[in-house]
């Protein structure tokens, strides 16, 4: 059978079939798969950024924005309270401007429990009065460019959970 296949191919010259070895090309193909899975950096988990609320909230908040409009005309710009993140000695550094209280040198997710509990103490509500500032005060977060994504991600959620709604990114003092 081998010998009629030769002698057919051998038999017809202008009807020469070009045999493609598919072998080496799999081969490249998972090489370069294992490549890239071995060179792409995975983040640890995967995380949401809150960027807006339901419509109800937002028609609620621009109800409340209309009614403190005539309030606010003539009222000064608050300053932000600027929340800067430093890669200290292999750690997270948080630091507070507007002479709160700091968060002690700990871990990242010890330092963003202390963060909102911070936070949360100077939330300015009905219950509590002595607070300094209001759910809507500008807070801008300042991570230096070494700081692992995880630990910004973490400093805006505990600033969310503590109950501020304008949170920004960047602006350092």
């Amino acid at each position: 059978m081998a010998r009629e296949h030769r002698h057919q191919r051998h038999a017809n010259p202008g009807r020469a079939r070009l045999l493609l070895s598919i072998t080496p090309m799999i081969d490249v193909v998972f090489l370069l798969l294992i490549y890239f899975l071995l060179t792409t950096g995975f983040a640890s988990t995967e995380r949401l950024l809150r960027a807006e609320g339901t419509r109800e909230q937002a028609a609620r908040e621009i109800d409340a924005k209309n009614d403190r409009a005539h309030e606010e005309a003539l009222a000064l710009e608050a300053d932000p309270l600027v929340i800067e993140l430093a890669r200290v000695n292999g750690t997270t550094r948080i630091t507070l401007s507007g002479g709160l209280t700091q968060p002690s040198d700990a871990a990242a997710q010890d330092g963003t429990a202390q963060l909102e509990r911070i936070l949360r103490d100077a939330l300015l509500t009905r219950d509590r009065p002595q607070g300094l500032f209001e759910a809507d005060h500008p807070i801008r977060i300042a991570p230096a460019r070494d700081v692992p994504w995880e630990d910004v991600v973490g400093a805006f959620n505990a600033v969310v959970r503590a109950g501020y709604r304008a949170v920004a990114f960047g602006g350092g003092s």
